[in-house]
């Protein structure tokens, strides 16, 4: 069905209208064909999700009256998922985002690995976070999800371990109560483990961190270093997969196992009753 949700980056806590950005009106006029009076849904990225009414359009800029809160929690994943990604093509990574997002992700995290073949810096990197979050806005508004997964472009692998070094970390139900970040990196090879031994070893956990290697594979060194700092090596079958396929893999398993894919996610099905409207 044709997206009829918007995101608006920033909305006052007690507006009554808010107007869309000269592209999403355009796409709402043209493309979707929307009158006066016609509802449609608004995200701010942060969690907050409104019904609206098309209350003005005007020379490519559409006006909408603000009805009701939605609450649509139910669409976020309760288990924080990071996804750290080895710098490939743009179109690959493009790609990559969009269906994390789909599919869950808080946080996707990209670096340089020693085989890759493409590197980012300075403002060739802002440009390149700017494009990838604005896949990640209209995957979020596509798929229903209220939060825009937080994306951070690393100059190495070094960095990128230094800023995951907390093997332990603090969690919000209690003084003193810590809970583990388990940490998986998918490898090719007979000997490496299912990840469901993963699973069989850390039966619950609130937060993973999962990285995929460039197209080239990984440097002997750097598997070493990733073993060091607690990551789980993981095969997903027994063939090759290529990285947008690895990187699905991944995120799938770990909705499964220990995220929303699995019965976990099926808890809150009587909740996403409270949605009054779905147009994604």
């Amino acid at each position: 069905m044709s997206r009829r949700c918007f995101f608006i980056e920033r909305i006052q806590a007690d507006a009554e209208f808010v107007d869309l950005s000269a592209e999403a009106s355009h796409h709402l006029e043209k493309v979707l064909r929307l009158g006066i009076g016609e509802t449609v849904e608004v995200r701010d990225g942060a969690g907050n999700a409104w019904k609206t009414e098309i209350a003005l359009k005007s020379k490519g800029c559409v006006s909408l009256r603000i009805v009701s809160r939605l609450d649509l929690s139910f669409f976020e994943s309760p288990l924080k998922i990071t996804l750290a990604l080895a710098l490939v093509r743009t179109d690959i990574i493009d790609m990559a985002v969009r269906q994390a997002t789909e599919m869950g992700v808080s946080k996707i995290a990209l670096f340089p690995a020693a085989r890759s073949q493409y590197s980012l810096a300075g403002e060739r990197a802002g440009k390149k976070a700017l494009r990838w979050s604005k896949i990640a806005r209209e995957a979020l508004c596509q798929c229903c999800r209220t939060r825009v997964p937080e994306i951070s472009i690393f100059e190495d692998l070094d960095s990128l371990l230094a800023a995951h070094s907390n093997g332990e970390r603090l969690e919000s139900g209690g003084a003193g109560e810590k809970s583990e970040i388990l940490k998986i990196i998918a490898l090719e090879g007979e000997r490496e483990q299912s990840i469901d031994i993963v699973k069989r070893k850390h039966p619950s956990c609130r937060e993973v961190l999962a990285i995929i290697g460039p197209e080239g594979g990984w440097e002997t060194p750097e598997i070493l270093k990733l073993i060091g700092a607690g990551f789980h090596p993981v095969r997903f079958g027994p063939r090759i997969l290529r990285f947008e396929t690895a990187a699905v893999a991944m995120i799938s398993s770990i909705q499964l196992l220990w995220g929303d894919f699995g019965e976990t996610g099926q808890k809150g099905s009587e909740k996403n009753e409270v949605h009054e409207m779905r147009f994604c």
